[in-house]
């Protein structure tokens, strides 16, 4: 595989890894809680982040 390609999928998948948690950091920002509605968001977030990252591993 072409090195450079390769760099670019980990770093996507670094990059998505740090998109999920930085939305679990910003559920927590404004109250301190992470109420229910929250929750249910941060659920489907880490499921379709699980999702890419799985694409892009078998790309890799």
């Amino acid at each position: 595989m072409n090195t450079y390609i390769k760099m670019q999928l980990n770093t996507m998948i670094r990059y998505v890894e740090s998109f999920q948690q930085a939305c679990e950091v910003a559920a927590t920002e404004d109250d301190g809680v992470i109420d229910r509605r929250e929750r249910k968001q941060l659920d489907q977030i880490k499921k379709a982040v699980d999702r890419f990252k799985r694409d892009l591993e078998r790309i890799r």
